[in-house]
């Protein structure tokens, strides 16, 4: 029986469509297996410098993550956010500071991290951080202190370099790193933020108090506050019997499984220190400080790093 429907342009060229792919599969020569060929992962404007400190006497990976619309304008100069464990945390700072500022949610700006090369291992990480991030004059006779004893000692920390580094990491940031980075990109040195997460959380809390700091706004992930047998507590007072005012914004936030945590909340006071710092800050009256305390529900130590970073991004630059 005939197909009585009329042999329209559309209906040939639908019956014809099978003999055409059918055509193409048994007349196309295979393609040739290919290889894969190593390249660097693209990251669109993102600079990457090794940078050695004479002060420091080390090396450290600096990278640093421009704005979207940076080439767009020669003039204009953009707030910058420091970042402590720079390899660890730039990666997540770089996609929450883009994604927020792409939907128009947050300023434009340009961060620099602060890392120790992979190259020289986590073991060197560790001893880096411990001493850089650590105050002065601490006895370490404190259980915590004790705690990062053993550390210095089963990761081979040299002699006068288990803690006590920070005066020196934050001069190296203020009189090395800021005035080369500077010199090559449009940093507004007028607004500049710093970020730290646990021992660097407690680094960027000591900072505030420092008369040398030249931040105006940090954003703290889960700060140890037990570094120092309470020196960050006394920096906050010092500050405060010379101090009616201070003109800065912080975010401060950690994750509530840290609150049961027996080493984290335990020993590294990381929740109930945070708490007491926010507290005390808070009963100053400062008319200039913009202060918000959060605690993430259900993040822990490390998960709740990006969501501090992207809700520390929002209040402290947003729009």
């Amino acid at each position: 029986m005939s197909d009585p429907r009329p042999e329209t342009p559309l209906r040939i060229a639908r019956l014809s469509l099978p003999l055409v792919f059918a055509a193409m599969t048994l007349t196309a020569a295979p393609l040739a297996a290919q290889q894969l060929e190593p390249r660097t992962f693209p990251l669109r404007d993102v600079k990457s410098y090794s940078l050695t400190s004479p002060s420091m006497g080390v090396t450290y990976d600096i990278s640093i993550g421009l704005p979207a619309g940076y080439q767009a304008d020669p003039t204009r100069k953009y707030p910058t956010l420091i970042l402590t464990d720079g390899n660890q945390t730039f990666p997540i700072a770089l996609d929450a500071a883009r994604s927020l500022a792409s939907q128009g949610n947050i300023a434009d700006l340009i961060l620099v991290s602060i890392g120790s090369p992979y190259e020289e291992g986590d073991d060197t990480w560790t001893r880096r951080r411990i001493y850089e991030f650590s105050p002065p004059d601490w006895a370490r006779t404190d259980k915590f202190g004790q705690g990062v004893s053993g550390f210095c000692q089963r990761f081979h920390s040299a002699e006068g370099r288990c803690t006590g580094g920070a005066p020196k990491f934050l001069n190296f940031i203020t009189t090395e790193l800021l005035p080369k980075v500077a010199s090559a990109y449009r940093v507004d040195l007028d607004q500049l933020g710093l970020f730290g997460l646990s021992a660097g959380g407690f680094f960027a809390a000591w900072t505030i108090f420092q008369p040398n700091t030249p931040f105006k706004k940090y954003i703290i992930s889960s700060p140890a506050m037990a570094y120092g047998d309470g020196d960050g507590y006394r920096q906050e007072e010092r500050y405060a019997a010379d101090h009616k005012d201070l003109n800065a914004g912080i975010y401060l936030a950690s994750g509530s499984l840290e609150m049961s945590d027996p080493m984290l909340e335990g020993i590294g006071q990381i929740v109930s220190g945070m708490i007491r710092l926010s507290a005390a800050l808070s009963g100053r009256g400062y008319p200039s400080l913009k202060l918000v305390t959060e605690i993430h529900p259900g993040l822990g130590h490390s998960d709740g790093a990006s969501t501090t970073l992207n809700r520390g991004l929002r209040v402290l630059y947003a729009k």
